[in-house]
């Protein structure tokens, strides 16, 4: 079962998460049968906690079992899924040089992400996805690596999803 960090959107509350904003809770009695509204958050709340970043209805829709696994690492916090035999990584606030870094040997494209434009570079098996906000000193990134004998081509669409989704959550 979901715990800690992932929410089902029907007024569970969680003290010591980030406080969303009013309007997320606005649509929650317009109709029975609507979707609830996603959960928003600064993308500096998400940053120090990116599991926030999908909410239980995510999770289902995205077919991802289990809550996410929030790690430390040289630009932050991540988090951590696993999407169709693919790791998927989520941080939400790189900086403009490691993404340089990352797409500088790889096979770069341009797609969408959600409604906006991603940087994508695929390199050895490993994909990452950057997306620019608000500004290009804290991007949001996925890198998706997947798991042995599984095929690379939904590398980075499980990547691209995650970001996608994620980005519903962001105010």
């Amino acid at each position: 079962m979901l715990s800690a960090g992932c929410s089902s959107g029907q007024g569970a509350s969680q003290p010591s998460s980030p406080r969303p904003t009013s309007s997320s809770s606005t649509s929650a009695s317009a109709s029975p049968s609507a979707a609830p509204q996603p959960s928003k958050y600064t993308q500096a709340q998400l940053a120090s906690r990116p599991c926030l970043a999908l909410d239980g209805h995510d999770l289902a829709a995205l077919r991802i079992s289990g809550e996410g696994k929030q790690e430390s690492g040289k630009h932050g916090a991540t988090c951590a899924w696993k999407l169709a035999g693919q790791n998927v990584s989520l941080a939400l606030d790189l900086p403009l040089s490691y993404a340089k870094t990352m797409t500088k040997n790889g096979r770069v494209t341009q797609v969408p992400v959600g409604q906006h434009q991603a940087v994508q570079a695929e390199f050895q098996r490993i994909c990452f996805i950057f997306v620019a906000l608000h500004d290009t000193d804290h991007l949001v990134g996925t890198t998706t690596i997947p798991d042995r004998g599984v095929a690379q081509d939904g590398t980075c669409p499980a990547g691209a999803s995650v970001a996608a989704t994620a980005l519903t959550h962001i105010r």
